[in-house]
């Protein structure tokens, strides 16, 4: 079987029948980012991720040409994620002020290489915080409020599937654009009967077809511990996080290929999101 059928096959099995159109390069690409069922997790060196994370600071500063960051995402916070990119752990990057859009502007599919669309949760602090945080009792405490969000970020924007993860976090994780819904208070969430962050029903529907239903602590770690290592990541990479910044905590349960038409999510008991996708 000749190298292009292999790719088009494992693009076939990723995007599990949906209805999405890509060039013939994106799906030989995808098809060479899709590790074997049997492939084993990837462990780099400590200096191999320190200066993955380097060089993404750098880029991102000169690409932010003296900008706030929008905030900040992260990555691979699910088993698939990281086996499908034979990596150990998550992975984190910058949202810079381009990247947010409101959900009534239509997103331009063609804008993508290889558009893909996350159903998270997004948190905002009630202070500026440029030191890791403790714990997570520390962190509910630094916590405002809390909303749902679509990430789309943009498996095009890789350089070489040689890189794995580590290309992942070279590439800022993919950060292409997102969309953040009606916040709530941490605060009143909390003081509801037997709240609990990870169990909130989610649901994403693109053209009224369900795509994706899950729990809200469907990603690695759960949504604290997530965010907590999100934090602490930034910080330690030299990026201070202020209080208008969104905090996006990955895809729950898993990143599905972005396709044309109205896609809904909701996270019962958080709130719902909509965004239409032009061809």
């Amino acid at each position: 079987m000749s190298l292009t059928k292999i790719a088009f096959m494992g693009m076939l099995l990723f995007v599990g029948g949906a209805s999405l159109m890509v060039r013939a390069d994106a799906l030989a690409q995808e098809g060479a980012l899709t590790p074997e069922s049997s492939a084993e997790k990837q462990s780099f060196s400590d200096d191999a991720w320190r200066r993955a994370y380097a060089e993404q600071h750098d880029v991102m500063l000169v690409r932010l040409n003296g900008l706030s960051p929008a905030g900040f995402k992260a990555g691979l916070t699910s088993s698939a994620g990281q086996k499908r990119f034979n990596s150990d752990r998550p992975v984190f990057g910058v949202l810079p002020p381009y990247t947010k859009i409101a959900s009534e502007k239509p997103v331009e599919l063609s804008d993508f290489g290889q558009g893909m669309i996350e159903l998270e949760m997004a948190f905002r602090l009630k202070q500026t915080v440029n030191n890791e945080i403790a714990d997570i009792a520390n962190l509910k405490a630094l916590i405002a409020d809390v909303a749902p969000a679509f990430e789309l970020p943009d498996l095009g924007l890789l350089r070489s599937p040689a890189e794995g993860a580590l290309g992942i976090v070279r590439a800022n994780a993919a950060a292409h654009s997102f969309v953040v819904g009606e916040a709530k208070a941490l605060q009143s969430l909390a003081s509801t009967k037997s709240f609990d962050i990870d169990t909130f029903a989610v649901k994403l529907s693109c053209n009224n077809d369900v795509i994706l239903s899950a729990v809200s602590g469907d990603i690695l770690g759960g949504q604290w511990q997530n965010l907590l290592a999100l934090i602490n990541d930034r910080v330690a990479q030299g990026w201070v996080i202020y209080p208008d910044q969104w905090l996006l905590t990955g895809a729950i349960g898993q990143m599905l290929p972005l396709q044309a038409g109205r896609c809904e999510g909701e996270i019962t008991g958080l709130g719902s999101l909509a965004i239409n996708v032009l061809p």
